[in-house]
């Protein structure tokens, strides 16, 4: 009985591994089950197709070892926080006498001087089955800038934005343990690290695996007990222990480098470039713009945020770029001299709409160096810029996510994802954390931990009629909640859960890609209470 289970936990390795190698190439049937009897009858038998898949790799789950295997994991009630920082416990709504903006850059490559062609180093962007991808050029860079910011009385915030895929918050929490006692020394209040979600960078989320060697392979280390860098995996051990010395040090740049200025906050209406590839067609039309002047003669340091995928090669590339964004800071430096952090947004299905953008394709980044010329143009021809006045509020909240997606849950239990985990009975929690900031009492920021469902945001959610689940989404709008004059979001930040959909938009796997990297089906729901609970405590 028991060589049986083994040879069944390994056939479903098998079929598990091609099934999630299969399904992201499959999914590209854009099913309206409100189009008619026929389209209703075939999302039914999708779902009934995922609730077998599910299924099957649940029971895989149960059969093979992981982490939670191991004790290496708590439980839910003796879960305790390690380096999380709560920010205020209650906001300010008066500008206080001493209060003075004051602000900071600092940038770095996290690539430079490293052989990253030894084979030694895998893309991410794609499910590999058998093999991962290794880079076989460097277009230009991946790196890693951040700013701090302060009103001279709340304390100063952080955030590091980091060129790649995605960062899980077990790898933040390594960035935020170096720079702990820095931290604590000056002030810092909120420690942020967010990626651009670039398909085109090294891995350092974990997805990039070869996932068979890994389903095979990392259930007998984790028996073993042996290290999880020694786990096949998508990540290099030595690569993030840098990346993780690397931002700390850009972070603590950033704090000493902070002068006095004055804030100010516009947009510039970018649509035309924006593609949204699921219905219902929401998303932010604007690249927003927090514009910092320095009293002295410092460089401006410019916060530009805008909901865009980074794809501009594709979703699995073998080419190291970071995108638009790159080409975007570079253009802004060299006409406007500004500093730029950029910060992805709200970017659930929206990526870079290239029809207006007219060259030839000579070399393989001119695409993505015109959109960045293009996109960094508008940003310096903003001419709506309002000064916000030096009240600074920010506060976290810890969230306990229920970990539903099969596929991604055996990536976390083998050591691929990083992610910080809390048993819950047979199944386990993702705890990962959201924020929310406010500048000047007029604008407001929701730090969401993976790549969020803009009507989240800003209403205009799936209608019971279009819906796969017959349902409504009854929650206000984030934007409404805060109750702010303009509410943006930055996204992937100090966590990568994945997309977070309504609960009343999850459909199939066999015809969306969201669903595939969604790690719970009811994200938005507990995140939106969440942000509800952590308002009404600060406000």
């Amino acid at each position: 009985m028991k060589h049986a289970k083994k040879i069944i936990a390994l056939l479903l390795a098998a079929v598990m591994v091609l099934m999630a190698s299969a399904v992201p190439a499959l999914a590209a049937s854009k099913l309206d089950p409100s189009e008619g009897p026929a389209q209703k009858a075939e999302s039914i038998l999708y779902r009934i197709l995922d609730k077998l898949i599910d299924i099957l790799v649940k029971t895989l789950n149960m059969l093979i070892p992981g982490l939670n295997w191991t004790g290496r994991w708590p439980t839910a009630k003796n879960y305790s926080p390690q380096y999380f920082y709560e920010g205020e416990a209650a906001f300010d709504t008066e500008v206080q006498p001493e209060a003075r903006w004051s602000a900071g850059f600092s940038t770095a490559s996290l690539i430079e001087g490293l052989d990253i062609m030894n084979g030694e180093y895998y893309m991410a962007g794609t499910l590999e089955p058998f093999n991962g991808r290794v880079p076989v050029e460097v277009i230009d860079d991946m790196a890693v800038c951040a700013y701090a910011l302060s009103d001279g009385v709340s304390g100063t915030v952080v955030q590091a934005v980091i060129d790649g895929y995605g960062l899980a918050r077990g790898d933040v929490l390594e960035i935020r343990k170096l720079v702990d006692d820095f931290a604590k020394a000056n002030d810092v209040i909120s420690i942020n690290v967010s990626v651009l979600h670039q398909h085109s960078c090294i891995d350092i989320l974990g997805m990039g695996a070869p996932l068979v060697p890994a389903v095979f392979t990392n259930p007998a280390y984790s028996l073993l007990n042996k290290d999880t860098d020694d786990f096949v995996g998508g990540k290099n051990p030595s690569f993030m222990k840098h990346l993780y010395e690397v931002t700390a040090r850009t972070i603590t740049e950033a704090v000493e480098s902070m002068t006095e200025g004055q804030l100010y906050y516009g947009y510039a209406d970018v649509s035309d470039y924006i593609k949204d590839k699921r219905d219902p067609q929401v998303f932010d039309p604007n690249m927003s713009r927090f514009r910092f002047v320095p009293d002295g003669d410092a460089d401006e340091i410019w916060i530009c945020e805008a909901g865009i995928h980074c794809v501009g090669l594709g979703a699995g590339p073998d080419r190291i770029t970071s995108d638009f964004p790159y080409y975007l800071k570079q253009y802004i430096k060299e006409n406007a001299g500004a500093d730029v952090v950029y910060v992805n947004g709200a970017e659930l299905a929206l990526t870079a709409d290239y029809a207006l953008i007219d060259v030839e394709e000579t070399e393989i980044n001119t695409r993505m160096k015109a959109m960045g010329e293009t996109l960094g143009q508008k940003i310096i021809d903003i001419d709506n810029d309002q000064p916000l006045d030096p009240v600074l509020n920010i506060a976290h909240k810890e969230v306990a996510v229920k970990a539903e997606n099969q596929i991604l849950i055996l990536a976390v239990r083998e050591g691929l994802i990083n992610s910080v985990v809390a048993k819950d009975g047979l199944g386990f929690t993702l705890i990962t954390e959201i924020g929310y900031m406010e500048l000047g009492n007029k604008v407001g920021v929701f730090f969401a931990p993976g790549e969020l469902s803009p009507e989240v945001i800003w209403g205009g959610a799936t209608t019971p009629d279009k819906s796969w689940t017959g349902d409504s989404w009854d929650y206000a709008p984030l934007a409404e909640t805060a109750g702010v004059e303009t509410a943006l979001c930055f996204g992937l930040c100090n966590d990568q859960i994945g997309y977070i959909l309504t609960d009343n938009d999850v459909r199939s796997i066999f015809t969306e890609n969201e669903e595939i990297n969604a790690s719970s089906y009811h994200s938005a729901s507990t995140l939106t209470e969440s942000f509800e609970s952590l308002l009404a405590a600060v406000k």
